[in-house]
């Protein structure tokens, strides 16, 4: 295989310490165990915010067992009570805005106060941040509601909290200072929300702009996707492309370009673009056109680095098969599953990714796909991890595309990145697949 991983891989990736399994190998997390004992009362809700784990520290400070909690909605455990009678109101629409944007956010102080050990109410004050947990397809799956008493801050501080609009106690400047500085990270973690917002929104409509649909090609089924990173909030330079050749031949490409910013989206419209346009226009083979795309992009001042996928599938021959050239230009190895479930990577010589100057010709590698056969090239957010190896997830790969063998050809990518990337990717992922339609298979994706 060479050294494609190091091309493949981006740098500062960490690792994730396990506790040791008995043979010394690396066990799971006990995340559940982990959220347990988090010394601030945290809850897990679902969307519909009701209540699907609290923390020990929650279950003590309000004194009720987690079946008293769990199974409940949010209302039903923490119902508008005391002198601010909008403060659960207040968190009850911030936790729906988190469900329904993905976007975090931090509230209060606000004041909720709590039942005593004689009976009574305590005056209490919170800061709450709701925090979204996003699957795969950027869903929001669980909103993680985390509560932190300012209590003795507030009281001692003089602060005048203008919900409730009284000022307690006497002035202490310590006190009001970390009061101070609590509403100012949360306005600042509301600006940078903002900011983050924009920033992704611009590079989302960017990429929705050049990201085309598939072509529908009869005896084809050609599907795409494109996920942006899970939890991060940037945007990468990830992207998919499919088109037909006036002679009937189709070419599909992915790519990465390097960044997760705006600017990385931009380059990754410019490279496309280019790349597109020089394999159409000049006829030319995968490898030849990866070659004339960075020489193009140089004249052109196009500074990008990225690594490119590129295969040209023929039209029918004897017995429905279909000739395929295809290069790479320091990318993860495609993946072909056959008509009988078996899958296998691609492998070849490393090719330099294009934008490091060291230029071509780069290796133009030869297979066919008949009838039944499914191609599939992808971006390395879908096998990256922090705590495993690129090879090793590699070496799998094939192994979890048989395992998916049942799975129709217009559903194999949805389902390729709910098995692989179930909670969300570190990184963009960009997929494309090309199914040699069967016997009685419908054309097109």
């Amino acid at each position: 295989m060479g050294s494609f991983s190091e091309c493949g891989r981006k740098p500062g990736g960490g690792a994730v310490r396990t506790p040791p399994e008995p043979d010394g190998t690396a066990g799971p997390v006990d995340y559940h165990a982990v959220f347990s004992v988090l010394t601030a009362p945290k809850a897990v809700l679902a969307p519909d915010l009701t209540i699907l784990d609290a923390n020990e520290s929650l279950l003590r400070t309000i004194d009720v067992p987690a079946s008293a909690v769990v199974g409940r909605h949010y209302l039903d455990v923490f119902p508008a009570q005391g002198p601010d009678q909008g403060a659960v109101d207040r968190v009850v629409l911030s936790l729906e805005r988190v469900a329904r944007t993905g976007q975090i956010e931090m509230i209060g102080p606000h004041r909720y106060d709590l039942r005593g050990t004689a009976g009574g109410w305590v005056e209490r004050w919170w800061l709450t941040t709701n925090l979204p947990v996003l699957d795969a397809a950027g869903r929001v799956t669980a909103v993680v509601h985390r509560a932190e008493d300012v209590t003795s801050v507030v009281l001692a501080g003089g602060v005048a909290i203008p919900d409730v609009g009284r000022t307690t106690g006497p002035a202490d400047a310590t006190a009001l200072s970390v009061v101070d500085q609590a509403l100012l990270l949360g306005s600042s973690v509301d600006r940078y929300a903002d900011v983050i917002t924009r920033e992704r929104s611009a590079s989302l409509a960017l990429q929705d702009s050049v990201l085309t649909p598939p072509p529908r090609i009869p005896g084809l089924t050609i599907d795409v996707r494109y996920r942006p990173a899970v939890p991060e909030v940037h945007v990468g330079g990830d992207w998919y492309d499919a088109f037909v050749h006036p002679e009937g031949e189709t070419t599909v490409v992915v790519g990465d370009v390097t960044g997760h910013d705006v600017a990385a989206a931009a380059h990754m419209g410019h490279l496309r673009g280019v790349l597109r346009s020089v394999a159409f226009a000049t006829d030319a083979g995968p490898a030849e056109a990866l070659d004339a795309a960075e020489r193009t992009a140089e004249g052109l001042g196009l500074q990008a680095l990225s690594t490119v996928a590129v295969a040209r599938v023929g039209i029918p021959g004897p017995a429905g098969r279909r000739a395929v050239c295809w290069a790479s230009a320091g990318h993860v190895p495609p993946v072909v599953r056959r008509a009988d479930g078996t899958a296998h990577l691609l492998t070849a010589r490393p090719s330099p990714m294009l934008g490091v100057g060291l230029g071509g010709p780069r290796a133009e590698h030869a297979m066919s796909l008949g009838p039944g056969d499914t191609l599939l090239l992808y971006t390395d957010g879908l096998v990256e991890r922090r705590d495993r190896s690129l090879r090793d997830v590699l070496d799998e790969l094939p192994g979890r595309v048989e395992a998916l063998g049942d799975v129709a050809p217009d559903q194999l990518l949805d389902a390729l990145l709910a098995e692989l990337v179930p909670l969300g990717s570190q990184d963009d992922v960009a997929l494309v697949m090309v199914h040699v339609d069967g016997e009685g298979t419908a054309a097109g994706a």
